[in-house]
């Protein structure tokens, strides 16, 4: 099992990191609000729960980075309420969606034709 975080490196600036497992809160900590001016990699890291080990689970080229999206399941409890928890972040390129699971599963699916023409908000800022 992993803690997931969003990491970009830029050519001449400092690298900047989500934090783990969890979706800030504040929008100068989220990856939407990072300048990508300069990025040479943007990836999702996993740090090992039980030997606190950091490796990278997924990567991909500046260029080819669209978005991060955090995937979440929810646990409904029998009187209606429930919880929602973390179980993976999603890393969108130009042409796929890498998904990458907090057990280490990395899935590749090309992304369909609609989501391609779907401008999200941080593509070419």
């Amino acid at each position: 099992m992993y803690l997931l975080r969003w990491r970009f490196d830029y050519l001449d600036r400092p690298t900047k990191y989500g934090q783990w497992s969890r979706a800030a809160t504040l929008e100068t900590d989220m990856a939407y609000f990072q300048n990508k001016e300069g990025l040479v990699r943007a990836s999702v890291e996993g740090k090992d729960i039980l030997t606190r080990e950091i490796k990278t689970l997924a990567e991909c080229d500046g260029w080819d980075y669209v978005n991060f999206q955090w995937m979440a399941e929810l646990r409904m409890r029998s009187d209606g309420y429930g919880t929602s928890q973390h179980v993976g972040l999603k890393l969108v390129t130009r042409d796929f969606w890498i998904e990458v699971y907090a057990r280490g599963n990395v899935l590749r699916v090309p992304r369909t034709e609609e989501d391609k023409n779907y401008h999200y908000a941080t593509f070419g800022r």
